[in-house]
């Protein structure tokens, strides 16, 4: 985020025990003290949550992978999808153009989209679980 977007500054004093804890705590997510910061903050005002050493974090960056491997799972499941509606389509309108060789070929490759779709998503599926079996924020930077 911009500075425009967060305006406020919060100086705050601590130990040398507790920068170090926030350093660690930083370390261990990926992300800055700011984002351990507004962690925090994130989770007392979604009504007090508790945070503990369970607690997972996503980072702008790990959040961003996830919305771009959905992405491309869907975009390779809907031009499988198209594909088959192409062939479905040129057989009705034009059998004699659409030859059983080809259609097979077309659902070979189809075929192989859909088994990596199916299991890209269950890959993505068991990371996102092993991620978000305790409390979960999105940090957005």
């Amino acid at each position: 985020m911009s500075r425009d977007a967060m305006p406020r500054r919060l100086n705050v004093r601590i130990s040398d025990g507790e920068l170090e804890a926030l350093d660690r705590a930083s370390a261990e997510m990926g992300c800055s003290r700011s984002q351990v910061v507004r962690l925090l903050v994130h989770c007392l005002a979604d009504g007090g949550t508790r945070m503990g050493a369970g607690t997972v974090a996503f980072d702008y960056e790990t959040s961003h992978g996830i919305v771009r491997n959905l992405r491309s799972i869907g975009t390779l499941y809907n031009q499988s999808v198209a594909a088959l509606n192409t062939i479905a389509k040129v057989a009705r309108e034009s059998p004699d153009e659409v030859t059983a060789e080809d259609a097979l070929e077309v659902l070979r490759v189809v075929d192989a989209e859909m088994t990596y779709v199916a299991d890209s998503l269950g890959c993505l599926r068991e990371d996102v679980a092993r991620l978000s079996d305790r409390p979960t924020v999105f940090l957005w930077s």
